[in-house]
């Protein structure tokens, strides 16, 4: 699959170097305003390919990574998929419910792929969890909790502040919320949030209070402070635990007052999400069965909707 890059910040860098060891990626280039910074990064990663956009719609590659700033994506995806390219992009896809809607209906009709790129549901360590949450290693599933809490220092004028594309809870909270819906299999109801959003500003920390079930689900998120970032799942006879657990492979669970290690495969935390789609469109499926538009919406149904159904 030949595979260009749309965006060359500091998280294409992660992206270029995890495509390198696909065995199924044909990293060809990169895309951007800057043609001088699409240039640079390709001679970085042995590229034979850079341009504006435009440049690599109108070319024989296959798929395009998305990693520009967030209000792009929309604008960005549509086009792809009208130029018939396959498309991953990183998280948070899109803001909306509609938009979301639209652009896989659009992946379909043009029989190409569409995926979010939420590299925790992909890493051995989350599945493995999922299968001893199902096997019941720590007993029955009482609660689960998420968090991701880490200062990013923006500027006033950094989109992350805007209010219809920006938010800790939309942009943080993709990676809380999605990873606790991929393990419990299911979207949860919002019982109580709590942000620090103002009428013109996004929020910069939010605490959410989740449903499963008769499972509690929790979730903290924060750019504005250093804190938690760990995934906890609690049950009748223990608990497993991760701490950074969208990019490792280490963990640890308890049964019974015992503990035990957690220690997946952890090739590089881009790699699975980037062979599974890598894998899609080689077999021309365009939704994947792990982040298929169901999983995008149930995301945005508490990041963006805040509990409100989704018609």
């Amino acid at each position: 699959m030949k595979l260009a890059i749309f965006g060359c910040g500091n998280i294409a860098k992660r992206i270029a170097a995890s495509c390198l060891k696909v065995e199924e990626i044909d990293l060809v280039g990169f895309a951007s305003k800057d043609l001088e910074k699409a240039k640079a990064y390709a001679e970085s990663y042995g590229c034979r390919d850079y341009g504006d956009y435009d440049h690599f719609l109108d070319s024989d590659i296959d798929a395009v990574y998305v990693a520009t700033y967030n209000p792009s994506h929309y604008e960005l995806i549509r086009t792809c998929l009208q130029h018939g390219k396959s498309v991953i992009c990183e998280k948070p896809m899109l803001s909306g419910i509609e938009e979301t809607k639209e652009l896989f209906e659009l992946a379909e009709r043009n029989g190409v792929t569409l995926m979010e790129a939420l590299k925790s549901v992909f890493l051995p360590l989350n599945i493995r969890i999922r299968e001893m949450m199902k096997e019941k290693t720590i007993g029955e599933i009482k609660e689960v909790y998420a968090a991701f809490m880490r200062c990013g220092h923006h500027p006033e004028s950094h989109w992350i502040n805007e209010k219809k594309t920006g938010g800790a809870l939309k942009d943080l909270g993709t990676y809380t919320v999605g990873t606790l819906n991929y393990l419990m299999d299911m979207c949860p109801e919002l019982e109580h949030l709590e942000t620090d959003a103002t009428e013109d500003r996004a929020d910069t920390t939010a605490y959410a209070d989740l449903r499963y079930g008769n499972v509690k689900g929790k979730i903290a998120v924060s750019n504005r402070l250093d804190g938690d970032t760990t995934l906890i799942v609690t049950g009748s006879r223990g608990i497993i635990q991760a701490d950074n657990y969208w990019k490792t492979g280490q963990g640890f669970y308890t049964v019974d007052g015992e503990s035990f290690e957690l220690n997946e495969e952890c090739i590089t935390d881009f790699y699975y999400e980037l062979k599974h789609f890598a894998d899609l469109v080689d077999q021309g499926i365009t939704q994947s069965p792990v982040m298929s538009m169901q999983a995008s919406l149930d995301i945005l149904h508490i990041t963006a909707n805040h509990g409100e159904s989704i018609e």
